[in-house]
């Protein structure tokens, strides 16, 4: 069971986009203005033979506001492998966006990476920019993982949801979750289809996204709540080292 790579709100949390406008743009008028003045730039940061670290600056308008709002990844014959992030962001800034990470490149291949920015009228300026990701040597370092924990998710903690986070010095191939034995889920990466996601920590909005992080966040069947589990998580890096974190919990 492959799932979505960018974890973030969904359902009925997503339906709620959070408006950033404020006082400064109360009075400005979008009449007229078809086009964002100048558009965000970013700097792509290989960080090793299939991550991607992207920082994005700059930008102006006529009215005093730009902000990113998507990335995009294509392939050297400019297919769309991935896209970040997805749906409607819920009561997050936007401003969380200037600083992601992209993972799942294939070693020595060229990809371009686009930065969608908006100004406050919802125009949108394009900027892109390729890579070359490198080709290394294979190494025998095994994933980092965390516990597995439980963690209430949503505007007002409306469920619970399984939490670890992992990191590999060259990149994560596949996440699977399992609890008592039967998966909640499975990651796949390095699949030249779906490449992994997620933001630096943004500490200036005082609040932990579910985007924030190389973290997941994994729901499990109403079946298995009110009983205790085993819940482990496999680990598997590009080179086939794999760490496995387990632990019991009581859902």
């Amino acid at each position: 069971m492959k799932m979505f790579r960018c974890l973030g709100f969904t359902g009925f949390a997503a339906m709620t986009l959070l408006l950033s406008a404020n006082d400064a743009h109360a009075a400005y008028s979008c009449r007229g203005d078809r086009r964002l003045d100048v558009p965000m730039q970013f700097t792509p940061v290989v960080q090793s033979a299939g991550r991607v670290h992207v920082s994005a600056s700059g930008g102006s308008d006529k009215s005093k506001s730009v902000a990113p709002s998507a990335w995009r990844v294509y392939d050297s014959s400019n297919v769309q492998v991935d896209y970040f992030p997805k749906g409607m962001m819920a009561f997050v800034s936007m401003n969380m966006f200037r600083e992601v990470n992209v993972e799942g490149l294939l070693p020595g291949e060229t990809y371009t990476i686009e930065l969608d920015s908006v100004d406050f009228c919802n125009n949108v300026g394009i900027v892109k920019k390729t890579v070359t990701m490198p080709v290394t040597l294979a190494e025998t370092n095994a994933p980092s993982v965390s516990t597995p924990a439980l963690v209430q998710v949503g505007l007002q903690a409306f469920f619970t949801e399984l939490q670890f986070s992992t990191t590999d010095d060259t990149g994560v191939s596949e996440v699977a979750v399992y609890a008592n034995g039967v998966q909640l889920a499975d990651y796949v990466y390095y699949d030249r289809t779906h490449v992994r996601w997620w933001c630096d920590y943004y500490n200036a909005d005082n609040t932990l996204s579910t985007l924030e992080g190389p973290n997941y966040y994994v729901s499990y069947p109403d079946s298995m709540k009110g009983s205790s589990a085993l819940v482990e998580v496999v680990v598997t890096d590009v080179y086939g080292n794999q760490t496995v974190q387990s632990t019991v919990l009581g859902l």
